[in-house]
């Protein structure tokens, strides 16, 4: 079970809503206004989720929906949600 049941597993952005369910096996599918995965799809495996992962940090961590960026966004911060097994 991830640190917070509400954090991505791709950069660690705390969702509103649990994105895996609060079974942690349920995907919503929406999109994290973050990295912009799709909880289900992108970050189904280990694998995928570091693979998304690095093709969001080469593109320069930008936000998927640029009007949910907190000001002040730390990204090194933020990161220190991502779940122990992703």
């Amino acid at each position: 079970m991830p640190k917070n049941k509400y954090a991505c597993r791709v950069c660690g952005y705390i969702y509103p809503v649990p994105p895996y369910g609060d079974d942690g096996d349920s995907p919503t599918y929406n999109y994290c206004p973050c990295c912009g995965v799709e909880y289900g799809y992108q970050d189904f495996t280990p694998e995928g989720v570091r693979m998304y992962r690095e093709e969001w940090l080469s593109r320069g961590r930008l936000w998927h929906d640029p009007k949910e960026e907190p000001e002040n966004w730390d990204w090194i911060e933020q990161s220190k949600n991502i779940p122990d097994d992703f």
